[in-house]
């Protein structure tokens, strides 16, 4: 069956789930995608209010909080009374959060090179930039470096 090519996109996205499913079992074993996420956003911008983390990852605050509680818990952020407002509460990443970060990233990077082992570099950086601008194209930030 030959699909329009936007219909044939939509299902391939459709299909990243089990990308993402298989990452997090693996490249995010201690993070799972969504700490990953809300560790990595707390990490690039923060120190951050749980409202900013939020924010940066696109979900509820109710959804930011259970994420970085479980962060908290696993004592990948610890968090600290805000200077500017005392009721407030800040969030930023620890040693160990970092070093989770970091590790998580080493086998993110390893299952892909695994994976697209027989892709060619063109091939590769032509998938990173379809990416890059479809993301673009739906006002999504710009790509970042996660491990520093």
């Amino acid at each position: 069956m030959n699909l329009p090519p936007i219909e044939s996109l939509v299902r391939q996205l459709y299909g990243l789930g089990v990308i993402r499913r298989r990452l997090g079992a693996h490249a995010l074993a201690e993070l799972g995608s969504q700490g990953f996420h809300a560790l990595a956003a707390i990490h690039r911008h923060g120190p951050l209010r749980v409202t900013q983390v939020a924010e940066h990852i696109g979900v509820d605050l109710s959804v930011a909080s259970r994420q970085v509680a479980a962060l908290e818990a696993a004592g990948h952020v610890e968090r600290t009374a805000d200077e500017r407002d005392r009721r407030a509460q800040i969030v930023a990443v620890t040693p160990q959060g970092q070093r989770a970060l970091r590790e998580s990233h080493r086998r993110m990077v390893a299952a892909f090179e695994e994976a697209l082992g027989d892709w060619s570099d063109e091939d590769v950086a032509a998938l990173a930039d379809g990416l890059q601008r479809l993301r673009a194209s739906f006002g999504a930030e710009p790509a970042q470096r996660v491990a520093a």
